[in-house]
Order: structure tokens, then sequence, then C-alpha cells
């Protein structure tokens, strides 16, 4: 393997070398054939043939294991070429190869292997079923897949030919030859077919190719024809002739008659009628359609048609059917069948064979005729046969009879007779007939409805729902018809309206609830009667015993109980007993008492328990009214042993006990005093508070009896001490008493320090200490309010000088500094500030004191405000089915103004008197039904209008659009608006309102079918209310803060289960408002305030203003300021929290001074709070130096005996003032002896 591998690279690299050689030599090209299929080693040709000169030697390019040497031998040294096997032209047509001799020259080779015709031609499948209409035209083709043959050119399929089955000449063949083989094929109809003729053909086509002899390939084609309609059906006979004797039987065979259609299916179905148009229009004859069978169908007779002719069509069943049509004639043979003939006429209203049973023994029933056409003189006999001897016959003329009862009848016996009447002629041989009566027998009323008892007993449940079944009733009648149909009705009961029977069928339903508690047992009588005239009836007694099921809530005997128990009750003592009833039977009816929390959950409440036997409510922990809520709204829940329960509410009233004395806050008050001021003069207000209300929270105050308390007078009502006669001392202490309605006195009395300013000066006093004035908010400014005067000493000089001190912050108001008028320097506003409280001073130049008055500026009101809506639009929505009376929509417009001015009347435009109005409340209500009204909306005009002069108003456009769709039967509130108000410092839990929805139709919704829910309604908080699904009870769910939130708005919302009312929602509005309560005290605005004021020679007015905020609202927000601190050089405005100086300050005695001042509301009780406050007095040059080391004389003699320069004696001088006021300097000054 290895030499034969080196020679094989050896001798390709020689063809390489030969050929690169050669490239400019001489290249031959030899071309050969050969046929395909003979033998191996058959020589195919010479490599050396083409050659100039022979050549012994040659180079093949091909290796050993191409194709070339696997198909070929050729011998390198001679240049033969040979097959090495049997070559075959379809897997390789031709060979190429490159050839070189040893001398260099090239031949190109090409051997053609040259086509046998070896292979014959084939059709893709050897058999081929097709399917053609005999309706199919000439020249229809049928394309056939052609035969494919592997040979080529003229040995490849050449043709077709049908070779077998086509006899008749019915199809030729059409082929032709496109751009790919195989050679197409279409099979052409020559002919019309007839299916009927010939249903199928079988084909045999031969394919041929261009071989001698030529190969063949051949083709089993089937072709079945398909059948259409196209022949109609033939008889075998162009007419048809027959006989029929006259007493032949009715359904008697008469012929037959066949007609054939060659045609297959439904298409070759003939069916058979007769031409009723053409002929026998009277259906004396039928005919079978499927068997063409003809058949008598009524009597014949020859004496009135002897003769009958038939026009018989017979047609196919194809989608077109075809028709043909023959004739029968039928020829009557006359027979003797002339019976006598038997007429009978019954003498009934209505002309039928019917009797009544209350027919009397005599009376006719029919009239009985004979007749025989073939007897002129002859007699004829009559016999009646059946009839049980009920009736007989009676000759009335030669051939008329009567038909007479003979005995009494009874329908419910026998109510139908069959009579036989049988007439025979005299003639030969005699002939008879017969005819049978069927007699019925009528009905009389003469039978009662029967029940099957007398008297039916029955239990049901007491809960049957409306319309359910208790009995059901039932009664026979033996007559019939409207003598049977029987009728029911309930004649007389213990209960109307609880049953009702159905008068058809009989059955007895419930018609409302039943109630065993109401009554324990129903009876009543059951009337049947029949519908004959006249009427028979029957009774029946029914008694109906109703079982006892747990559908009766408890009930309370009161739903609300009201009940007040003084505070500090003995733990475990009760106070009230609740009591619930249940109308059920004890198994049912056995109650125990809980307290709950509205919504069927036990409740433990603090301070009460129930005992669950009795229903006593009792005190379970202590009760300080004082300390907590003054009442308490609890729910006591009744529950029986099936699980119904009912509740009723507890309202507590806790009885205050007067066991809290008054108590002062503060307890000790400092004030100064001037000692020329005169009798009468305010000097200080004290405050007690007292827990206890009503007559124990009433307070009153005494003066302590000492040494000068009879100097002073008190205003036991106001708290306000006033100066009754001057006191000659410096200093006063007095103590006052508070004490409450009972009596029970403060603990501590209140200390009170008076410190008498004395002054040698006296100084300007004002004639009044209060003065009051009144100016109208609109007073155009520099108006003229009103004049203060104070007297001044007839020894002085000096003219008095006035200023407001206090109480106008906003500047509203000036006086004239030397006559004292007051007048208005800017607008007024009686809605923002109603009053004004001036605090004024009166001064002279050298006083040291001020006198101070107050000046009540009332504000009065005009009318310059309209009342305004929060909006100027709104629209609802309700049911047509809405009652008259019900709350639609709450109007509600604020006016700032006062009194007259500032009371709103609502008034509605222009209603047609469908809607009415408060006039106070502004509540809108439905005043006529909307039922009878088509209109799909109304727009309201509501004027808000004030009882000023003039009066001013606006308008409010409220649209309210009628829901028409719930017109037939809806859910709706009691009104569609509740408006509740409600404390801040209710308790989780308390119960507020309860809502209530109904049926707009129709019978009452009871509680049980409703379901109450709640939703928030856009632009407003979410509401912490729950509502009780079933009782529609409103709760509180979480505690309430009317400083954030004092107004709530909300939908409830009520459904039914009732399936009369499926997915119809009743809707109301729920406003809450939330009433503020004391629960907030004041707040400083700092704790510390720091002012400075300059000493001077008199006193500087105001110093600076603390101010206090109260988030409540109302008297609870109304602050009060109190100087708690000595009130000898300072003094506040209990209104705006402004201090003022009254005393001449002077530094270099109290630099500074610190003040407690304490605010209080106005609520109940009383919250404060406290600042402190500190000023700082500035200093004034007001001191001059002074020696302090020298005689008061301000002489000193001192001996000089010194040289110059000596120091003679020191001099030091000091200044009280501070800074550059007490910097001393010093300069010597000489003056003569």
């Amino acid at each position: 393997m290895e030499t034969n591998s080196g020679g094989m690279e050896l001798l390709r690299a020689l063809l390489l070398a030969l050929f690169c050689a050669q490239a400019r030599g001489q290249v031959y090209n030899l071309t050969l054939s050969v046929k395909e299929g003979l033998p191996a080693r058959t020589i195919v040709g010479d490599l050396g043939a083409g050659l100039s000169r022979r050549s012994t030697g040659f180079f093949i390019s091909e290796s050993r294991d191409s194709y070339v040497f696997r198909d070929l031998e050729i011998d390198a040294d001679s240049g033969i070429i040979s097959t090495a096997v049997v070559l075959d032209r379809e897997n390789r047509d031709k060979y190429d190869f490159v050839a070189a001799t040893l001398t260099g020259e090239v031949i190109r080779v090409r051997i053609e292997v040259e086509d046998i015709n070896d292979h014959s031609p084939v059709f893709p499948s050897g058999e081929v079923e097709l399917e053609v209409s005999e309706l199919s035209p000439t020249g229809s083709r049928f394309h056939l897949e052609g035969a494919e043959d592997q040979d080529e050119g003229l040995f490849g399929t050449q043709g077709y030919r049908i070779i077998e089955g086509n006899l008749t000449d019915y199809f030729f063949l059409d082929y032709w030859s496109s751009s790919k083989p195989p050679l197409n094929l279409d099979l052409i109809l020559s002919k019309k077919l007839d299916r009927e003729t010939q249903d199928f053909f079988s084909l045999t086509i031969e394919g041929f190719d261009g071989g001698i002899p030529a190969r063949t390939g051949r083709l089993q084609l089937k072709i079945r024809v398909l059948d259409e309609n196209d022949n109609p059906p033939v008889f075998n006979q162009t007419e048809y002739h027959t006989s029929i004797h006259e007493d032949a039987p009715v359904g008697s065979v008469v012929c037959q008659i066949h007609a054939t259609d060659p045609d297959l299916g439904d298409n070759g179905r003939v069916t058979y009628e007769i031409n009723r148009r053409q002929s026998d229009p009277n259906h004396v004859f039928s005919i079978n359609e499927t068997t063409g069978v003809v058949y008598l169908n009524q009597k014949l007779d020859f004496e009135t048609q002897p003769f009958h002719e038939l026009i018989i069509r017979a047609q196919d069943n194809g989608a077109q059917p075809e028709y043909s049509s023959t004739f029968v004639g039928v020829k009557v043979l006359n027979i003797n069948d002339n019976s006598p003939t038997i007429t009978v006429l019954f003498l009934s209203e209505t002309g039928e064979a019917l009797v009544s049973e209350a027919a009397s023994v005599g009376d006719y029933v029919a009239r009985i005729s004979l007749s025989d056409p073939d007897l002129e003189e002859e007699k004829i006999s009559v016999k009646l046969e059946g009839g049980d001897g009920k009736f007989t016959l009676k000759q009335t003329d030669d051939f008329l009879y009567a038909l007479c009862v003979q005995s009494e009848l009874d329908r419910e016996e026998e109510d139908l007779y069959e009579l036989r009447v049988k007439a025979t002629d005299s003639g030969s041989p005699p002939l008879s007939s017969e005819m049978v009566l069927l007699l019925k027998v009528l009905d009389a009323n003469d039978c009662f409805p029967v029940f099957e008892k007398d008297a039916y007993m029955i239990s049901v449940a007491e809960d049957l729902p409306l319309g359910s079944s208790v009995i059901q009733m039932t009664a026979r009648d033996a007559d019939e018809g409207p003598n049977a149909d029987v009728r029911f009705s309930i004649l007389k009961t213990n209960q109307e309206g609880l049953i009702r029977i159905d008068p058809q069928s009989g059955l007895v339903t419930t018609a409302a609830a039943l109630d065993r508690e109401s009554q324990e047992e129903l009876w009543f009588l059951v009337v049947a009667a029949d519908g004959g005239e006249p009427t028979l009836s029957s009774t029946a007694t029914v008694s109906v015993t109703l079982e006892d099921v747990n559908d009766n809530e408890p009930v309370f005997q009161q739903q609300l109980y009201s009940v007040s128990i003084p505070e500090h009750s003995d733990v475990g003592s009760c106070f009230l007993q609740v009591v619930a009833t249940d109308a059920d039977t004890p198994e049912f009816s056995v109650l125990l008492y809980s307290l709950s929390d509205g919504f069927d959950n036990a409740d433990r409440h603090p301070l009460f328990q129930v005992q669950p036997h009795t229903g006593e409510l009792c005190v379970s922990q202590d009760i300080d009214r004082d300390a907590g809520p003054t009442v308490y709204d609890i729910l006591i829940k009744a529950e029986d042993p099936g699980g119904q329960s009912a509740q009723t509410y507890v309202h507590i009233e806790i009885e205050d006990l007067n066991d809290n004395a008054p108590v002062f806050n503060p307890e000790e008050y400092t004030v100064s005093v001037s000692n020329h001021a005169p009798p009468g003069t305010e000097i200080l207000s004290v405050i007690a508070t007292d827990q206890d209300s009503g007559r124990f929270g009433y307070i009153s105050y005494s003066i302590t009896p000492k040494d000068m308390s009879s100097l002073f007078m008190l205003d036991t009502q106001t708290e306000i001490f006033m100066l009754d006669a001057l006191p000659d001392t410096t200093l006063v202490k007095l103590f006052i008493t508070a004490q409450d309605g009972e009596g029970l006195a403060s603990a501590r009395p209140a200390e009170v320090t008076i410190n008498i300013l004395q002054s040698a000066q006296i100084p300007a006093v004002f004639q009044k200490s209060r003065y009051t004035f009144t100016i109208p908010e609109d007073a155009a400014l520099g108006t003229y309010v009103g004049k203060v005067q104070a007297v001044v000493p007839t020894q002085s000089t000096k003219s008095v000088s006035y200023r407001i001190s206090s109480g106008d912050p906003h500047k509203w108001f000036s006086i004239h500094p030397k006559f004292g008028a007051i007048s208005s320097i800017k607008p007024l506003d009686h809605e923002s500030q109603p009053y004004v409280l001036l605090v004024l001073q009166c001064y002279t130049e050298t006083s040291e004191v001020y006198s101070i008055a107050q000046v009540n500026i009332s504000i009065a009101d005009i009318n310059d405000n309209a009342p305004v809506f929060p909006k100027s639009s709104d629209s609802i929505t309700v049911s047509q089915g809405t009652l008259p009376g019900t709350v639609l929509f709450i109007a509600h417009a604020h006016d700032h103004d006062s009194g007259a001015n500032g009371r709103v009347r609502y008034y509605l435009k222009h209603t047609g008197g469908l809607f009415a109005i408060e006039h106070n409340l502004g509540t809108v209500t439905l005043n006529q039904s909307l039922q009878g009204g088509h209109q799909s909306s109304y727009g309201l005009e509501i004027v808000a209008e004030d009882e000023g002069d003039p009066s001013l108003s606006s308008i409010l456009t409220l649209l309210v659009d009628v829901d028409q769709k719930a017109a037939e039967d809806n859910l709706a509130f009691e009104t569609l608006v509740y408006q509740v108000e409600i404390g801040e410092a209710y308790r989780k839990d308390s119960r507020v309102i309860q809502v209530r929805a109904h049926r707009t139709r129709g019978a009452r919704t009871s509680n049980t079918d409703l379901t109450y829910s709640l939703e928030t309604e856009p632009g407003f908080p979410p509401a912490p209310f729950r509502v009780h699904p079933k009782t529609g009870w409103l709760y509180l769910s979480n505690s309430l803060d009317f400083e954030a939130e004092s107004r709530f708005r909300f939908q409830v919302l009520a459904t039914s289960t009732d399936a009369s009312l499926e997915n119809t929602t009743g809707t109301a509005t729920v406003i809450v408002h939330v009433l503020d309560i004391n629960d907030n005290a004041p707040v400083f605005g700092r704790e510390v305030y720091y002012f400075t004021v300059s000493e001077g020679s008199s006193p500087q007015g105001l110093v600076g203003t603390v101010e206090a905020v109260d988030k409540d609202s109302g008297k609870n927000s109304q602050l009060s300021y109190i100087l708690l601190s000595d009130g000898k050089f300072f003094r506040i405005n209990a209104r705006t929290g402004e201090i003022i100086n009254w005393v001449v300050l002077d530094r270099e005695r109290h630099g500074q001074h610190t003040l407690k001042v304490m605010v209080t509301d106005q609520g109940h009780p009383r919250l404060n709070a406290t600042a402190t406050v500190h000023i700082l007095i500035t200093d004034i040059n007001d001191n001059s130096p002074q020696f302090r080391h020298i005689p008061a004389s301000k002489e000193l003699s001192i001996h000089v005996n010194a040289p110059a320069g000596s120091v003679v004696t020191n001099m030091f001088a000091t200044d009280l003032d501070a800074g550059e006021n007490g910097t001393v300097t010093y300069s010597l000054m000489t003056g003569e002896l």
C-alpha cells in the first residue's frame, strides 16, 4: 500500500511537470461514445487514435479511486479504454478526464454514455377512480397524471392510448408536452353519457415510448357515472280500466298502477297521487303513494254515479322532480244494495245525540224516519236494541218513529248508551239496515261537592314565609262540566287576612305573617261550591295549630330609660331594673341581660354592671361627677336562648353632691391704691371656682371681719372690691371667703394685700370710675363718642391731661389730651369687635399717681352684611315615591351681623306648593306627592333674608332631580337630611342618632330586611362614626376634637334583602355638628416676657402687652388677665393683657420689677395659665451728685501749713444715677470770703 501510494504521488508529479512543460505544446480532444447496458470489458476506444504518431505510454489525470477508474479500465501502455462495469446512463451520462503521453501531448477525453430503451413509462398510480356526472357536456376534460419514463428523448414517453374498455367510444385521450416531464394527459368526453344505459366504465390506458419495440406502462381508470334526475316516471300502461261492485266496502282495492323511473335514489323513487283538480274532487278513491294501489275511499252508489274517471300522476323525488300522468277508468257494478235508510233527528238544542238525566219518562229524545228506494208500498219493520230498557220506540206514522225515555236516567251510573235501530224491508231476499246511536246523557247538577273529611287538624310552624302552603283542600263532585267545576272559598275564620285559598286548586296559603304569640290556633270554614245552577256546596272545618319558633326578639318595656343617681353611690347598689319580655314559649323566652357596645358585642363599663338574670343595673365603681362625665349613655342587651336579642338605651345623669368647696385661684392678691382714691373706686377682682354645679356651684363672696374690713365693700356677685372709705394706713390685709349656694365655704380664704400709696399732692380724679358710650359701626372718621372728666384739687393750679393707656390695640379711638373728648379715628367693624374696653388715665404734670377709669364703648351693629350661603347652588336627587312631609334639604346661610340684623329667615320663590321651607330652620320638605307629575327635575330658589331695616338677602339655587325609575317601589329614609349636635367629650361607643328607612310603596319592610352602612361624602373628612347594620343607630367610633374638626357630613345607605327590592338603595345625608367643651387651657405666647420702661416724674402709661390664645371657642375661649403680684406700680387690662404703669417709677429705688400674670378663660371649669413678666427700669438724670462725708452745712474747715503740692484733703461725691448720669467729675470753684 505504501508503494502504490508513493507511485501515485510520483505519477501526479510527473503529470504536473508534463502539463507545465507542455503548456505551450499541442492539446488533442478525443470524444468517444458507448451504449449503456453493454457487458463489462466492452472496448470503448483508443487514447492514441487522435495522435499524430503512436505513443507507447500514457498518464491519466484521475486517481485510482475516482469514478473514471471505478467504471472504466484504461490501459496506460496501449491507451485502450474499456468498460469495467455495465454502464447506466440514468446514473451517469458522461465521463471526462485528461491523459498525457510520455512525449508531452495532452488529450482531453470525453466519453458519452448513449441511452438505450431500458425503462418503460410508469404512471404514479396503477389504478385511478373517476366520478363523472351523466349530465357532463360533450368535450368535458378530466385531467389525469401522466406516466414518467426515465429514458430520454425518443425513448421517453411519447403518447397515450386507450386499449381496453372504450368499445362505445365515449372517451378519447388528449396529450401534450410541457417544459417538464411527464407528458400531460387529459380524458375527453366524446359522447353524452346516460347512467341508465351504462353506469360504469373500466378503461385501460397505455403510455408508450419511442423505442423499437416500444416499452409501455398501463393505467386502470375506473369511471363511475353519477346519476342525475333526467328521467320522468313511465307507466307500464297508457290507460287503466277496472270495475268494482257498488257494495264494495270502503278500503277495497280497486286496481294497482305501476310506473318506473330508471334514475337512482330519490331521483328514481316514484310516488303517486290523484290529480284532484282534474278528477275525483270528492275523494271517493285514494291511492297508496308508494305502491300505486287504488283504494275505495267512500261508499259507491251505482244509482248516483256508475262510472268514475281518475287522473293519476306519478312523480319522482328529485330536487327538481319529473312528472307523468295516466288515466284510470272505474266502472261501478250494480247490486241489490238498497237497504232501508234510517234517518235520525235528535231533538236536543244542538241537534246532537244528547239527553238530560233529568228527562221525564215519555220525553221524546229523537225522531227516526225510514226510507228504501227499492220499495214502494211495502212496510219496514223496526226494532230497538240496547239501552237497558231505558228507552223505547213509539211509531207516530207509517215511516216515522219517536225515541222516548222509558225509565229514569242517572248520568252518574251510566253516561253513554249504545242503541241499535234495525230496519228490515220486505224485499226478497229481505234487506235490513242498522244504525247505532251513541246517546250521551247530559249532566244535571244533582250532586254536591264532597270533601275527604269533614274536619282537618294540622300543625304548621309560625315562621312560614308569605305564600307558603298550609293545606291542600280537595273536594269531588260526581257531576261533570260546570256542575263539577268546584271552586273553593273561606266562609268564616277567626283571623281575617292571615290565610287565603286558591279558588281553583284549593291550596290554602299564608296571606300574611303568622304569629303564634298573637294567636296560637287558626280555624276557618272552607266552602266547596260547584258551577251548576242552582249552585250546590259543602263545607269542611280546618283547625291550624301554630308551632312556636324563636321568631320574637325580646321587647323591653321601654326603649329609653332615663335615670339619675347621686354621685358616690354605694358600690354594688342597684338603681334601675330594665325588664324585657319574649312572646315565645319558655323554650325561647328565658332572657339574659348584658351590657352591649351596640353591635351585639359584650361591653364592660368602668362604672356600671347589669345583673344577667334580673336586669338590675348596679354601680360597680365609685362615681365622681366632678372628675368625669356628668351623663352616661349605655346599652343593655336582652338575649334569648335562640340568639335573638334586643337593646334598650339607658341615659344616666349623675346628680351632683355638694362635695366640693369653692377654691380660690390664685389664693393671694396684691394691689396698690392711692390714698386719695375716692369712695367707690374699684380695686380688685378675685376668682373662686367650684366644681359642683347648680346651686352647689353658685359662689358668693364676703369679707372676713377684721380691723379694717369695714373700710371696704364687696359686690358679692361680680367679685369686685370697692373702696368704701379711706384707711389711715399704708397697708391693709383682707381675707375673702367664698361659699356655695349650700353654705359650704372655701377651705382657705383669699388673702388680699392692699398697699396704700401715700402722696402729699392730691391727684386729679375721674368723676366716674366707669363710662359707657355707644357708636354705630358705620360712623365717619372723627365722630365724637363721648367725654370723660377728671376733678382737679381746688388748690392745684395744674391742668389735667388724658390719655388711653390700654384697651385699644387697633388704635380705633383717640382722646383729646386736655378736654377728654373721645373720637373715632379708624373705620369700625362690629363683626370683628363688638365693643372696646378702654382704660383711661388722667394726670397732672407733677402728679406721682394717675387716676384710672374704664370706658366701655359699644360698637352698634348696622345691617351691612347679607346672609351668605356656603355655595350659590346645590343639587339633590329624590325618589318619585318620596312621601310628602319628608325633609329633603337643610339650607343654612350665615349673617355676620348681630341681633335682628343677623337673624335669618328662609323663603321659597315660585314653588307652586310642591315644596315648603321652614322659615327659621331652613328645612326644605316635600309638600305634595311627586307621583302625579312627569317633570324630571325642579329648580328651587331659596331666599335667605335677615331682619334688618332695610333687610338684605341672598339666593341659593337648589336643583331637585326626580328619580322616576324608582317610582314603583324603592327605599327611602324618614328624612333625606339628619342633623345632630354632639359634644366633643362624648365617650367612644356613645349612641348618637337612629336613622330609619322604609319602602315607598307596598308593605313596610321590617327592620330585619334592611341593612345600613355609611359612605364618606367627597370633600369631607372620614367620619368617626359607625352604624349598626340592623337597627340604624349611629355610634361614635373615635374620640371627637372640636378644635381639629367641628363638622362632619357623610351618607347613610339602606339596602334590602327582599328580592323585590334587589339592587335598590336608599340614601340620606347626616350632618354632625361638634360642640365645644372647655378642654383647652389658655396658652401664653411666651413663658417669660421682658419689657423696658423709663423712670420719670410722672407715670409712663402702657409698658407692654402679654398675649394668650385658647383653642376653644365661645366663652371657653374668652380670656381675662389678672395681675397676681404687687400692683403698686403696675396694673393690667383684664381684656387686652396690656400692662400699665400708673405710679411714678424711680429706678434708684427699684431698678427692676417682676410680675406674675395669670390668664383664665370663662369656661366651666375655668382653665388658666401663668407667665412671668420682667420690667427693667431705665435711668434718667434725675439725681445730683452728693458729698456724703461733709456736714449738712456743706462747709469744711481745714488748716493749710504745707508746701505747695501737698494734699490738703480728699473730697468724695456720689450720684445715684447710672452710667453717664452717675459719673462724677470734680472742679474747684473759688469765691470771695
